[in-house]
């Protein structure tokens, strides 16, 4: 019998279709149904893990260092001040460590000094606008004063009087040394570092619609589409045939 040419042709056409958008649909289907049944899924609202975070462009540092003071690690990623695993404060980078003046702890965050209480309470935040100084580091200066290191040089920095004074006598300078956090205190730090809106059901959303990939992610999804409704037309125009 001889073959029917035309239909030959819709045969070929339907299966390069078919496999052009096989990986597309199969992302579509499978991300759909869960969307269709994302308010049971209780995972739904978890934060992505950081490494994908940091691949939608989200501030995750790769690792992390801090400092160790008073039995406590202070950290630092993104925007936010971690001590231990709690996010504690509002802290601009760069993280300067943390010096002790008196009996407040001060953490050197950015251009400003964050002064904490020992309840681990903010009790006030200075910056160039309180005569805070230009400073590279942080550290120690005889007992318990904070001292600042300027471009003119360390200075003692009186957090009471807000103002910056000159070294005196035999008053030694020990700047605050950075130090890994320990690995499993990263691990969970850099986890509450993810921004809530970054979970999983954002990213089903993304893989849904493409945008997991940018614009190319999307034309590619609506490429699917169409490719989708033309296989429905070929499948249809070859089964009428056949019944012939």
């Amino acid at each position: 019998m001889k073959r029917n040419k035309p239909t030959h042709q819709w045969r070929r056409w339907h299966r390069w279709f078919g496999l052009v958008v096989a990986i597309p649909v199969l992302i579509l289907s499978v991300t759909g149904v869960l969307l269709n049944h994302i308010e049971s899924l209780s995972w739904a609202d978890r934060p992505l893990p950081p490494w994908l975070a940091r691949w939608y462009g989200a501030p995750v540092p790769d690792g992390l260092e801090g400092q160790q003071v008073a039995g406590h690690w202070y950290s630092h990623s993104g925007e936010r001040l971690f001590v231990g695993d709690r996010d504690a404060f509002y802290c601009p980078p760069p993280f300067r460590g943390v010096a002790r003046d008196g009996a407040l702890l001060v953490v050197g965050c950015g251009p400003e000094l964050l002064l904490v209480n020992a309840d681990g309470q903010q009790v006030e935040r200075l910056g160039p606008a309180y005569g805070v100084p230009v400073f590279s580091a942080l550290g120690q200066v005889g007992e318990r004063r904070l001292g600042l290191q300027t471009p003119e040089g360390v200075v003692h920095f009186d957090t009471d009087q807000l103002a910056a004074l000159p070294l005196s006598g035999d008053n030694r300078w020990h700047p605050v040394r950075l130090q890994v956090v320990p690995a499993r205190l990263e691990t969970r730090v850099l986890a509450r570092s993810v921004p809530p809106s970054l979970n999983w059901q954002r990213l089903l959303l993304d893989l849904h619609a493409g945008r997991i990939a940018g614009l190319a992610g999307q034309l590619v999804m609506d490429l699917a589409a169409l490719l989708l409704s033309i296989l429905a037309i070929t499948g249809t125009v070859i089964w009428a045939r056949s019944r012939r």
